[in-house]
């Protein structure tokens, strides 16, 4: 796959669980960063969806972790949009771990949009104009 945005972090002690590796769940962290720099890049923040009244929420994630990073390992975030549909939209990720030139997890993300209403509406249409292309 073709990964068109990427974003490094380097480990932080307060990442860690008590066996000195990154805690599962703060991989979900990392994701998230990434891709609010992406959209940062592409023009977008968080303001730009209270201006449309539709939120991205997520649905679904799925992480399959293959090695352990540790502190002050640098990782380079990589994602791409897999799937652009009416009302929702999928990011594959990969973590690959510079530090240890080897990866360290695979993800996937599933995001729907609603209204301020939580009522299940289209994906604005400047958002899938600005992520036009940026699939693999």
């Amino acid at each position: 796959m073709r990964y068109p945005f990427e974003h490094r972090i380097k480990v932080r002690s307060h990442d860690l669980d008590s066996f000195g590796h990154v805690n599962n769940a703060v991989y979900l962290n990392y994701l998230e960063e990434a891709r609010c720099e992406y959209l940062e890049q592409r023009g977008l923040s968080f303001n730009s969806f209270h201006e449309w009244e539709a939120f991205a929420f997520v649905v679904g994630s799925e992480i399959r972790y293959k090695s352990p990073a540790k502190y002050g390992d640098v990782l380079n975030i990589r994602g791409a949009f897999s799937s652009m549909r009416r009302a929702s939209f999928t990011m594959d990720y990969e973590i690959y771990n510079e530090t240890q030139k080897r990866m360290c997890a695979l993800a996937s993300m599933s995001f729907g949009f609603v209204d301020r209403h939580e009522k299940i509406i289209p994906i604005p249409e400047e958002f899938r104009e600005k992520m036009q292309g940026m699939s693999e």
